[in-house]
């Protein structure tokens, strides 16, 4: 276990677009293992970021709330460390999780809010850790000296991580750290130990140079293996980005011609039905007409206009009007709105027949292009769970030559320290040293 101070700055946007997403895409986030926020209500990751930002803007209403002076506000409020568990450690979800949970701990910051977050595109497990140094109670930061005279919280941190990485080590069995356990040992002894973090480039320089040709051309051969398989695991990535890319692309364009298929269909059916419908108005319209022509026929004759009396007295006893019919069969306009009456009537029923029909095929269509969605969201997620298990393949196979690497890097590096260790031995024998005097 490696933990490892990154940096101390004031984007926690830009952090966590690193974070939680693969490097150099910030669509793509393949990289991610898991995420855990922290003193966050179990917000998601994109809202514990937006949340801790707002906490550092409110550090001076938070003080003001705890009845503490404003003071400076501190300007470099996102905390970045991260915890490196050896290759040859094999740590499960579970104890990651606790690792974190646990230097937080002991780093004195386990009431700070925080977001963590597990990379694997590497040899060895490793975990970011972002944590908003401002108190969410007290608006203080944990950089700087506290109010009662203590030291700021992030004081002695290198002795913090040495500390607990040992202790995490020994607990659960994982590989000691023979550099951190040497450093642990000069402090005991007192002595001033430089555990700053070499860049990047320094580091690599180093890490490349040693006294052996062959033992630099094998670096070399190993550097060119790596640089060959990260390839591969970025072009098969972008594969598997494409072929989701081509599903997705290929489900919305069989839902698009779903719904166009249910639009010419349902407007050729609801046009079929308005065609049929306007004959049946025509029909009723003409036969109406016949009737209104009957009916001016039969008020030129006194027996007629007695029928049409008769009929306007029917009309009005089924409303309990006797005397009011009496009156209104000897009125010509009574007779004809009687008429006009039952055609109004008519027409309405069938209006209402009309829209009840319309409103039960359209519901009938609409049933239809539910059944064929669902059919194809059926057929969709059958295609994505084949691919994912397709995927899941793929990224085992790379994850099983990565491990392959590692453990072949290991045996011809160690093969190589072992052969320089035996040539300084053997230079040193010739110089004299090491031998029994007479």
């Amino acid at each position: 276990m490696n933990p490892v101070e990154i940096t101390t700055g004031k984007s926690f946007k830009g952090l966590a677009a690193y974070l939680l997403h693969d490097a150099g895409r910030a669509a793509t986030a393949e990289r991610v293992g898991w995420a855990q926020s922290f003193n966050l209500d179990d917000a998601d990751p994109d809202l514990a970021w937006r949340l801790m930002a707002s906490t550092a803007m409110s550090a001076d209403q938070l003080k003001e709330a705890a009845g503490i002076k404003k003071g400076r506000a501190a300007k470099n409020t996102a905390y970045h460390f991260s915890l490196n568990f050896n290759p040859k450690d094999e740590p499960s979800e579970e104890m990651q999780r606790a690792a974190v949970t646990s230097a937080l701990k002991a780093f004195g910051l386990e009431k700070y809010q925080a977001l963590a977050v597990a990379h694997r595109d590497t040899a060895h497990r490793h975990i970011h850790v972002m944590v908003n140094l401002i108190d969410p109670e007290t608006g203080l930061s944990a950089a700087s000296k506290q109010p009662d005279g203590k030291a700021a919280v992030l004081s002695n941190m290198q002795k913090k991580m040495s500390k607990w990485a040992g202790q995490f080590e020994r607990d659960h069995g994982l590989v000691v750290t023979e550099g951190r356990l040497e450093n642990a040992n000069k402090r005991a002894q007192g002595e001033q130990v430089d555990a700053t973090r070499k860049p990047r480039n320094v580091y690599e320089q180093e890490l490349t140079e040693t006294t052996d040709r062959r033992d630099d051309f094998k670096k070399r051969q190993q550097a060119d293996k790596a640089r060959d398989l990260t390839a591969e695991n970025r072009q098969m990535h972008e594969q598997h980005d494409g072929e989701w890319a081509s599903l997705k692309a290929s489900y919305r364009a069989e839902k698009d011609a779903i719904f166009q298929d249910h639009k010419q269909h349902s407007k050729l059916q609801l046009d079929e039905m308005k065609d049929a419908n306007t004959r049946k108005w025509q029909a009723l319209f003409m036969r109406q007409r016949s009737e209104k022509q009957d009916f001016d026929r039969g008020e030129k004759s006194a027996i007629g206009r007695i029928w049409h009396a008769a009929a306007v007295m029917r009309d009005r006893a089924l409303d309990g009007d006797l005397l009011g019919g009496f009156v209104a069969a000897f009125s010509a306009e009574e007779r004809a709105a009687i008429v006009q009456r039952k055609h109004d009537m008519e027409a309405k029923k069938f209006a209402t027949q009309i829209r009840k029909g319309f409103a039960e095929r359209i519901a009938d269509l609409n049933e239809e292009l539910a059944d064929k969605n669902t059919q194809a969201r059926h057929r969709f997620m059958v295609a994505c769970d084949e691919l994912k298990r397709d995927q899941a393949e793929a990224k085992d196979a790379m994850k099983e030559r990565w491990r392959g690497y590692s453990a072949g890097r290991r045996e011809a590096l160690s093969k190589g320290r072992g052969r320089v260790v035996q040539q300084g031995q053997g230079r040193g024998l010739e110089r004299g040293r090491g031998l029994e005097p007479n």
